[in-house]
């Protein structure tokens, strides 16, 4: 594949369109397999399998916040941004917005970059858990391993070449949680003797209720964030056009709707297999090694590192194209704070960019410290941040005439610190004294936070344009 490609890299990295958009010519099946893969993460293969241990099978209702922001994506979103061009939902942002000083895309591209930073952390922990568990390898190594070689053929191929490894990863990840829920129900006696299992376990498993505080917030959570995710939507741009987007984003809920029941069939089978794990999040690699013979076994760890793979690649190009896109050749130009870059000077910039958005977050993954923990739930924070960031100011700024630039920067602005102050105020500081405040997932308070500022704001300016 990465053979295959470089005759296509030269030209890829000779401008921004070819390198981070794939000169827009992605069709229907590609791009649905692309967005699935960016979507199922390590979150997905670890911490959902782990989470449906231990809450069942009501986890799953969580698919239903996803769907739907697949849904509102499908009706307000991908089509809409695909049919305005450029790279980046900071671009828009900024074109829609800003005039000349690109305040607005050049915040969003910023926190973007920061956001993406936690979400690459996460998914380096991941994969550099599975080589520990099942190959022994120490976790710098691990981490080193999985950010060498999606920078490779990132660095190769740009988006094109990422897409091209997206649908082999997603059908190597299709395959193997198929392969792996297949056998496994087929050795503890066929579905009925699973659900039977595990109801003798404990019947909250198929309650369909338990833990409904955790699931109501990640399909909050979920839902605003891929609604508005700058790395599902720079599979979009790179399609040819709105038509294909409305292909394939049903196409890829269809195959999205496969691997949930998968994830929530391995995640039953864990706990009706081994009962008593400490760590839920050790489900699949017990799965893998204890229970499934080696070709089936090999088959589910390899989802788990194309999971990690397909995601990573996304990110990397996401981030970069934040840096060297939206905040060299744009924002720091437009406030006179460097020089209008050359074309050369910006492709380099671009892969000094892409290589840092690998390194970064595997430094930070080395040493985590308070981003440690379930990776679903790292994930989690992940969305709920980006959701309160973007969903009102793109939203608002494809379908309301009457935002402006000033409400769209403050939509941005509080959003982000509302969800990130809501986030250590409940876990951190007065987890205790919050009481029953800190059920509520941070996407609610920063997304309504964001429209009063966004729409208060916008109307504000609409009133002194009106007067003066």
């Amino acid at each position: 594949m990465i053979g295959s490609s470089e005759a296509h890299s030269e030209a890829d990295a000779s401008n921004a369109e070819s390198f981070y958009a794939a000169d827009r010519r992605i069709g229907g099946v590609f791009g649905a397999m692309s967005l699935t893969a960016t979507q199922v993460s390590a979150g997905t293969l670890i911490g959902t399998i782990g989470i449906h241990y231990a809450v069942g099978v009501s986890f799953g209702l969580v698919c239903l916040g996803i769907w739907a922001g697949w849904v509102a994506s499908l009706l307000f979103v991908g089509p809409h941004l695909r049919a305005r061009g450029g790279i980046t939902v900071s671009e828009f942002l900024s074109a829609r917005f800003d005039g000349d000083n690109e305040v607005v895309g050049g915040t969003t591209a910023a926190l973007v970059s920061v956001i993406y930073l936690v979400y690459t952390t996460a998914q380096y922990v991941a994969g550099a858990v599975i080589l520990d568990a099942v190959f022994g390898v120490p976790r710098v190594l691990g981490i080193a391993a999985f950010a060498a070689v999606a920078l490779s053929y990132t660095l190769v191929g740009g988006m094109r070449l990422s897409i091209y490894s997206d649908a082999v990863q997603v059908t190597a990840l299709l395959f193997g949680v198929a392969a792996a829920a297949v056998v496994g129900v087929a050795e503890t006696g066929g579905a009925r003797a699973l659900i039977d299992a595990a109801a003798a376990i404990d019947p909250a498993l198929l309650s369909g209720t338990s833990a409904p505080a955790l699931t109501t917030g990640l399909a909050l959570s979920f839902g605003f964030g891929i609604a508005v995710a700058p790395y599902e939507l720079s599979r979009v741009y790179a399609m040819r056009d709105p038509e294909t987007v409305k292909r394939a984003i049903p196409i890829s809920i269809a195959i999205q709707a496969v691997i949930a029941v998968c994830i929530l069939t391995l995640g039953l089978l864990a706990r009706v297999r081994f009962p008593g794990l400490a760590d839920p999040d050790a489900s699949v690699v017990r799965l893998a090694l204890d229970l499934f013979g080696p070709a089936v076994g090999l088959l589910l760890l390899g989802a788990v590192v194309a999971a990690v793979l397909s995601t990573v690649d996304s990110v990397l190009l996401v981030t970069s194209a934040a840096v060297a896109h939206d905040i060299y050749e744009r924002t720091l130009p437009a406030l006179g704070l460097v020089p209008e870059p050359t074309p050369a000077r910006v492709r380099r910039v671009s892969r000094i960019a892409t290589v840092g958005a690998a390194v970064v977050p595997a430094a930070l993954a080395v040493n985590p410290g308070p981003l440690g923990g379930v990776v679903q739930l790292i994930v989690a924070l992940y969305t709920s941040v980006l959701g309160s960031t973007l969903f009102v100011p793109v939203l608002g700024g494809l379908h309301w005439d009457a935002a402006t630039g000033d409400g769209a920067f403050a939509g941005v602005v509080v959003g982000f610190v509302t969800a990130t102050a809501w986030q250590v105020l409940t876990e951190v500081w007065t987890v205790d004294r919050l009481g029953s405040l800190t059920a509520v997932d941070p996407v609610v308070p920063g997304v309504i936070a964001s429209a009063a500022a966004f729409v208060a704001v916008s109307l504000a300016d609409t009133d002194r344009l009106g007067s003066a």
